[in-house]
C-alpha cells in the first residue's frame, strides 16, 4: 500500500501528518519540480458533505488574503486519484502555537519577547483579516503557525480558514464554529450546549477567542476551567458568563467546588509586572461578555499598538537583586521614569539612585530628553537601581517548587509518558530558576563594580574641587590681606572685620571637609577598600556563574526530555515486549535520578550560593551607602563654601572700590585747598603790583603837572 498521493505539481505522504481538524488534515509534501517543502491540506468525506458555497469559502478566503501574518497559500490543485480539491501552502516548520505551549518547557506560558511577537503578528494578522471584510471563526493556538524565515526570525501566522467568511463589522451570522475551549459563550451555549436562543453574532465574537487565545500563551493555561474539563461543559458556560467584568480567569479546582475568580495574571506568569499592568486590561476587555461592554476590531488595534510601541527600559533593582521593566511611551522624559519605578519597587523618586555604565544617569539623560531617546538597555547591561535610604538587600520571595511526580512500580505506557512530561515540565522551571540565578549573580557583581566605579569618580572629582577650592582661597586670602592694608592706610579696617572673620569660618570649614575627602580618597580610591572587602567576602563561593549551573541545568533538562521521548515511542507503540519493557522500566529510573540532580542543583546549590551572596551584598552595600552618603554631604559642604568664598571674594571687591574712591576724594581736597592758597598769593602780588602802579602814575601826574606851570610862567615872561 502507498502512502504517497499528489497533484500536478506536487507530492505528499500521508504518513508525515501535520494536524489534523474536523474538516481535513494537513501534510508535509514537496514541489515535484523545485523540491521545495510544502504543507498540503486534504479534506475529509465529512468536508464535502457541505454545501458547495460553503466549501468555496476557504478557497475565497485564502486567494483574497496576503500578508506576512497569515499563511502563504501557493495553489490550489486537484488530487490525482479525484479525492477533490488540495490546499497547497507555505511550510511552517515551527510549528503550531498549541503544541509550542504544549512543550514541557512553556508548561507556564512563553517568555515576554515571544509573547509580545506572538501578540503583534496576532494582531497585524486579523488587521490585516477584517480590512478585507473576512472573520475568521476558528481562532486559537492550533490555527497560530510559527515560521522559520531564511535569516533566522520568527513569524507567527494564521492559517486554517475552513470557518472564515466575509462579514461587515455589525453583520450578523449564525453559523456555528469553532473550538469550545476558545468559544464566544453565546456561540458555546448554542453550539456546545445544544441551547435554542434566538440571537446572532457578529465578527466581535472573534475578539473573544483572541483573548483566550492571549491568555493562554501568557500563562500555560486557558482562562476558564471547570473541575473534569470538557466533561463539566454546563460550569464551564457559568463560569464565562457569570464573571463580573474585569475578570480574566475562573477555575473550579474541585466537583462541585467554588470557582476562584482573579482580576490578575498568575504569578507563574513569566511576563514582567510591567507588562502585566499593560496586558490585564487588554485581556479583561477582549473576555468581556456583556454586550454592551464589549470591544470592537478598532479598539484592540488601538490598545495593542499602543503596547507595542512603548519603549521598555530594563532596571536592575540591587536591593531586591531583581530585574525590573519599565514601558514607557516614546515622549515620556525621566520624572515618568522614576514614577514608573516608584510604582514596582516602592523606592520614592528623590531616593533613587540610577547608575548607567558608571555613571548617574542624568549624565546621559536631561530632565528634557524622551524615552525614545534614552540608553539602550537589555537584561545583561539594564539601568542599576539602588536605594540611597534603604541598605537593606533581599532576595525576591521564590514561588513553591511544583513536585516531581513519582512513578507507580508497575508499567503503564499512556500513565509514564504523561508522568515524565511533568517531570520535564518541573525539570525546566528548575533550569528556568537557575538561569535567574545565575543572572542575578552577574549583575549583582556588575552593580557592586558600578557603584564602586561611580564613588571612585565623585570622591576624586572631589579631591580636584579641594584643590581648586585651596587655590581660590590663597588668592582671595592674599587679596584680602591688600584690602587690610589698604583699610589701615585710611584708618577704615574696621569694615572689614565681619569679612575676616567669614574668611577665617569658611578657611576652617573647608579645611575640615578636605581633611576628610583626602583621607576617603585614601581609603577608597588609593586603597581601593570597597573592593577589598567585596572580594574577601566573596571568597571561596561557588557562585552559578562560575560553577556552570546553567549549563549542568540545561544537560539534565536534556536528559529529562530524552527519557520523555523514549517513553512517548513507548505509549504510540501501545504493547511492549519484554526486553522493551525492561528499557521503559530504565527510562523512569532516568527520570527519577536527572529529575533529583536538577532539583539538588537547585535547592542545595545554587539557592543557598546566592542567599549567601545577597547577605554579603547586604554588608558590603551598609558600607558603600555610607560613603556615597558622605560623599553626598562633602558635595554640599564644598558648594556652600564655594559660594562663600566667592561672596566674600566679590565684597572684598567692593570694599576695596570704597577705599580706593576715599583716596582718591582726600587727594582732590589737598589739592583744592593749594589752589586756594595759590590763588590767594596771585591776587596778593597783583595787589601789590597795582598799588606799584598807581604810585608810578601818580609820581608821573605830578611831574606833568609840574612841567605844565614851568611852561606858562616861561610864556609870561617873554610878553612882558
Amino acid at each position: 500500500m502507498s502512502f504517497l498521493r499528489g497533484s500536478v505539481s506536487y507530492v505528499w505522504c500521508t504518513t508525515s501528518v501535520l494536524g489534523k481538524g474536523a474538516t481535513g488534515s494537513v501534510f508535509q509534501g514537496v514541489n515535484k519540480i523545485t523540491g521545495e517543502s510544502v504543507a498540503v491540506k486534504t479534506f475529509n468525506p465529512y468536508s464535502h458533505m457541505r454545501p458547495a458555497d460553503v466549501q468555496m469559502r476557504e478557497f475565497e478566503a485564502l486567494k483574497k488574503v496576503n500578508h506576512e501574518n497569515i499563511v502563504k497559500l501557493l495553489a490550489i490543485e486537484e488530487d490525482q486519484e479525484g479525492r477533490g480539491k488540495v490546499i497547497v501552502m507555505e511550510l511552517c516548520t515551527g510549528g503550531s502555537l498549541f503544541n509550542i505551549l504544549d512543550d514541557p518547557e512553556n508548561s507556564y506560558g512563553l517568555p515576554e519577547h515571544e509573547f509580545l511577537l506572538v501578540l503583534e503578528h496576532l494582531c497585524a494578522g486579523m488587521k490585516h483579516l477584517r480590512d478585507n471584510k473576512l472573520v475568521h471563526r476558528d481562532l486559537k493556538p492550533g490555527n497560530i503557525m510559527k515560521f522559520i524565515s531564511e535569516d533566522g526570525q520568527t513569524i507567527y501566522k494564521l492559517t486554517d480558514f475552513g470557518a472564515a467568511r466575509e462579514l461587515e463589522d455589525n453583520q450578523p451570522f449564525a453559523s456555528l464554529y469553532g473550538t469550545e475551549e476558545y468559544l464566544h459563550p453565546d456561540l458555546y451555549e448554542r453550539a456546545v450546549l445544544r441551547k435554542s436562543i434566538q440571537r446572532s453574532f457578529t465578527a466581535n465574537v472573534d475578539l473573544w477567542s483572541i483573548g483566550v487565545t492571549l491568555y493562554h500563551v501568557a500563562t500555560g493555561n486557558l482562562p476558564f476551567r471547570p473541575f473534569g474539563g470538557r466533561k463539566n461543559r454546563e460550569t464551564m458556560h457559568q463560569i464565562t458568563t457569570k464573571k463580573a467584568s474585569g475578570v480574566i480567569s475562573g477555575t473550579q479546582l474541585s466537583e462541585n467546588g467554588p470557582i476562584e475568580w482573579s482580576t490578575t495574571l498568575p504569578p507563574h506568569a513569566h511576563l514582567s509586572q510591567g507588562l502585566k499592568t499593560l496586558v490585564t486590561p487588554l485581556l479583561a476587555g477582549l473576555l468581556e461578555e456583556n454586550r454592551e461592554k464589549t470591544w470592537s476590531f478598532d479598539r484592540f488595534f488601538h490598545e495593542v499598538t499602543l503596547i507595542l510601541r512603548k519603549r521598555v527600559i530594563h532596571v536592575f533593582f540591587t536591593n531586591r537583586t531583581s530585574s525590573v521593566e519599565v514601558f514607557l511611551e516614546p515622549d515620556e522624559q525621566i520624572d515618568n521614569f522614576r514614577e514608573r519605578i516608584f510604582l514596582q519597587t516602592e523606592v520614592p523618586l528623590e531616593k533613587q539612585i540610577l547608575l548607567f555604565n558608571n555613571e548617574h544617569l542624568e549624565k546621559k539623560v536631561t530632565p528634557r530628553t524622551i524615552a525614545k531617546a534614552f540608553p539602550i538597555t537589555t537584561t545583561e547591561q539594564p539601568i542599576f537601581l539602588y536605594s540611597n535610604d534603604d541598605n537593606n538587600v533581599q532576595l525576591p520571595q521564590q514561588l513553591d517548587l511544583p513536585k516531581f511526580p513519582v512513578f507507580p512500580p508497575n508499567v503503564s505506557v499512556e500513565n509514564d509518558a504523561s508522568l515524565a512530561k511533568s517531570a520535564c515540565s518541573v525539570g525546566h522551571e528548575c533550569k528556568r530558576r537557575v538561569d535567574i540565578f545565575t543572572s542575578m549573580d552577574i549583575l549583582i557583581k556588575k552593580g557592586v563594580e558600578h557603584f564602586i566605579e561611580m564613588l571612585i569618580t565623585t570622591i576624586t572629582l572631589l579631591l580636584k574641587k579641594t584643590e581648586s577650592f585651596d587655590n581660590l582661597l590663597s588668592t582671595v586670602i592674599d587679596y584680602a590681606d591688600v584690602v587690610h592694608s589698604m583699610a589701615r592706610v585710611t584708618k577704615g579696617d574696621q569694615e572689614l572685620k565681619t569679612l575676616l572673620t567669614a574668611l577665617d569660618n569658611v578657611k576652617s570649614d573647608f579645611d575640615g571637609a578636605a581633611d576628610v575627602i583626602s583621607q576617603m580618597h585614601k581609603h577608597f580610591v588609593t586603597d581601593d577598600e570597597l573592593n577589598d572587602q567585596w572580594n574577601s567576602s566573596m571568597h571561596g563561593k561557588k557562585c552559578p556563574c562560575r560553577t556552570r549551573a546553567s549549563a549542568q541545568a540545561k544537560y539534565l533538562v536534556e536528559r529529562l526530555r530524552d527519557s520523555w521521548q523514549h517513553l512517548l515511542r513507548d505509549r504510540a507503540t501501545r504493547t511492549l515486549t519484554y526486553n522493551d519493557e525492561q528499557f521503559h522500566a530504565l527510562e523512569k529510573i532516568k527520570v527519577d535520578h536527572n529529575g533529583k540532580r536538577i532539583k539538588a542543583l537547585l535547592m542545595d546549590n545554587v539557592n543557598p550560593t546566592v542567599a549567601q551572596i545577597a547577605e554579603c551584598l547586604a554588608d558590603w552595600y551598609k558600607l558603600a551607602q555610607t560613603v556615597y552618603l558622605k560623599t553626598q554631604i562633602l558635595e554640599k559642604d564644598v558648594r556652600d563654601c564655594e559660594r562663600k568664598l566667592n561672596g566674600i571674594r566679590d565684597e572684598l571687591y567692593h570694599v576695596k572700590s570704597e577705599l580706593k574712591l576715599d583716596v582718591d576724594t582726600k587727594t582732590i581736597n589737598n589739592n583744592n585747598q593749594l589752589a586756594k592758597i595759590e590763588e590767594r598769593n596771585r591776587l596778593r602780588v597783583m595787589q601789590q603790583q597795582q598799588q606799584e602802579v598807581m604810585a608810578v602814575m601818580r609820581t608821573n601826574s605830578e611831574i606833568i603837572s609840574l612841567l605844565s606851570k614851568l611852561g606858562i610862567a616861561n610864556g609870561g615872561l617873554e610878553n612882558s
